[in-house]
């Protein structure tokens, strides 16, 4: 916000503002979230649009809509109003809250033993566990304090910690051809459509070699698409084994495949402005990570 006057800089109150017209697409429900007139909220809305130079929301008659700007601006946003909101809840004595997030629940196997282990030490703590449907699980806009990834975010502002490496399986429709064989190689697969989750998922078609990549991708956004997808025919997926103990569905079946990459199971944070309570958590997954880990004999 640099080039902004201190006496006409942005207030928390125009942070609010714009969040809640971002969360809700509508001005008159996010005027009644918060509370106050229609009117009130867009001149709040336009004060702030003011002070930064740039349209954050793009309106008409029917919808609203986030600007380029504006969704380059909605994780900062959120990240000073979480900060603020746990600055308010300390001062005032409340009890303090960490945030853990999850994509989905392949990481399920390792998330309880370190919540637990965490918890035991930590009682006064609320730990709340949330799902995210993106690749890093809440971090990039506070709405979590650590989070439970498969996969490697490769993201420089996120510290990590590998807690596992899994095989990859292939989740096949029952009447598969391959389902009553053994051991299914990537090649066996080239062939196929591939159902990727490309929201939250682990796998790409750069798996393959390029000269025998799958020329299909059928693009979901979540695990339970993923899952009713290959399920009615439309393709098979590549996940984390995991996948395969914690989901089952009676027209899926799953198979090892010994020559694709093994996806890690891993504990993310923030590198900057960590919440206080991430080093101990991250202590815990470090006690555990070898008995957390299903895989190791």
């Amino acid at each position: 916000m640099t080039g902004i006057p201190a006496e006409h800089g942005v207030e928390f109150r125009h942070l609010r503002a714009f969040v809640a017209v971002a969360r809700e697409r509508n001005f008159t429900r996010a005027a009644h979230h918060l509370r106050i007139t229609q009117p009130a909220l867009s001149r709040t809305v336009a004060s702030l649009e003011r002070l930064l130079g740039t349209t954050l929301l793009a309106r008409n008659r029917r919808t609203v809509q986030l600007t380029a700007a504006g969704q380059q601006v909605l994780p900062h946003v959120h990240r000073v109003l979480a900060a603020l909101d746990e600055a308010v809840g300390a001062a005032t004595g409340a009890p303090p809250t960490l945030r853990v997030g999850f994509t989905w629940g392949s990481t399920a196997e390792y998330t309880a033993p370190i919540v637990r282990d965490f918890e035991r030490a930590h009682p006064d703590v609320t730990v709340e566990i949330r799902r995210y449907d993106d690749t890093v699980a809440g971090l990039a806009d506070g709405r979590t304090h650590v989070g439970f990834l498969p996969g490697d975010p490769g993201d420089p502002r996120f510290g990590t910690l590998v807690l596992a490496d899994e095989p990859r399986v292939v989740a096949l429709p029952a009447d598969h051809r391959l389902v009553d064989g053994g051991t299914v190689v990537l090649d066996d697969l080239a062939d196929e459509a591939i159902v990727i989750n490309v929201v939250s998922g682990t796998t790409t078609l750069d798996l393959w070699e390029p000269a025998r990549r799958p020329d299909t991708v059928v693009r979901v956004r979540n695990v339970d698409e993923w899952m009713e997808a290959i399920a009615a025919g439309r393709g098979v997926g590549l996940t984390p084994a995991s996948t395969g103990r914690l989901y089952t569905h009676p027209q899926i079946r799953y198979r090892l495949v010994s020559d694709s990459p093994r996806v890690p199971i891993t504990l993310a944070w923030p590198r900057l402005a960590a919440h206080p309570l991430v080093a101990d958590f991250v202590a815990s997954a470090e006690r555990l990570r070898h008995l957390s880990d299903p895989t190791t004999t």
